[in-house]
């Protein structure tokens, strides 16, 4: 009888130290930052894992992105097109599991260049260049309004700038387009020049004669290839004139109405044309450049300086 009680009695003070090994776990709270790693064609993302109670499985879902689910803590995930995308995370322990949704989390912008010259342009702080008829991407996180500042003009083969210098300074929506076309307004126009004469030409004027007139002292070769030249105020009767230099007091001239037609579009250009020698020396052709992306917004440009 006593070795009996004495049992219970040890049965009794071992039990609960038994019971209390026995720690219950507590369910994850699921948790996750995003960071950009890199950017050129596509933008690269790694996914931080902030979950808290110690999970041991982890499945994510990407919207939009590749790949597009993962089971690695910490992965990372590219994005190839512009969008607004929600990320999940659901993750799991002997406690039990945990999710969390973020939707438009990763939020990636298009810009196109449907213009004649390259565009530089800056998006939090991160500055690329737009080739013409190409696109970038940009990225914000967790945020679908993407602020931009953006740029081009004609330059000359040392960089110098030829003609106006075209901006943008906007703030886009996302979520109204995910791309969008940065366009120069028809109160401007582009100029390529071919020179087919004996002489060079030296400098180059739009607008001649008026308040409004740029001189660009660029030498336009006479090898009958077309040269860019750069953006200018459009306006009607202008007149474009280039010296021939080497012989003082000639000069090549081309009339709005007369040897060119403003087609008074977004995005618009000419050809100018001269053969120095016969009656149809002088000649331009309309170069209207088209939209590639006409599922994009139109981001029309802010001024010119």
């Amino acid at each position: 009888m006593i070795k009996k009680q004495l049992f219970i009695l040890v049965m009794a003070l071992v039990m609960p130290f038994f019971f209390s090994c026995e720690e219950e776990v507590d369910s994850p709270k699921a948790g996750f930052v995003a960071v950009q790693s890199s950017s050129t064609s596509e933008i690269i993302f790694t996914f931080e894992d902030k979950s808290t109670n110690s999970p041991d499985e982890w499945f994510w879902t990407f919207e939009g992105g590749y790949p597009s689910t993962s089971t690695e803590q910490n992965p990372t995930v590219s994005y190839f097109t512009s969008g607004t995308f929600s990320v999940t995370l659901a993750v799991k322990n002997d406690g039990g599991t945990g999710d969390l949704v973020r939707d438009d989390y990763i939020c990636v912008g298009e810009f196109n260049n449907p213009t004649f010259t390259d565009i530089d342009i800056t998006v939090n702080y991160v500055s690329k260049t737009i080739p013409v008829d190409g696109y970038v991407l940009f990225a914000n996180i967790d945020n679908t309004s993407m602020s931009y500042y953006a740029e081009t003009y004609g330059e000359t083969a040392g960089g110098a700038q030829i003609g106006l210098l075209i901006y943008w300074d906007y703030t886009v929506n996302l979520n109204e387009y995910s791309a969008w076309n940065l366009i120069v307004n028809s109160d401007y126009v582009f100029f390529n020049i071919a020179n087919n004469s004996s002489y060079e030409f030296y400098p180059f004027y739009v607008n001649y004669g008026t308040s409004d007139q740029t001189i660009d002292y660029i030498t336009i070769t006479n090898d009958g290839y077309y040269k860019s030249t750069g953006y200018y105020d459009a306006f009607e009767s202008m007149e474009v004139r280039a010296d021939l230099y080497s012989s003082p007091g000639y000069y090549a001239y081309w009339l709005e109405n007369t040897h060119f037609n403003l087609p008074w579009e977004s995005n618009q250009g000419f050809n100018l044309y001269y053969n120095g020698k016969n009656s149809d020396a002088l000649a331009g052709e309309a170069k209207v450049k088209s939209i590639k992306n006409t599922n994009a917004g139109i981001s029309p440009q802010t001024g010119a300086k």
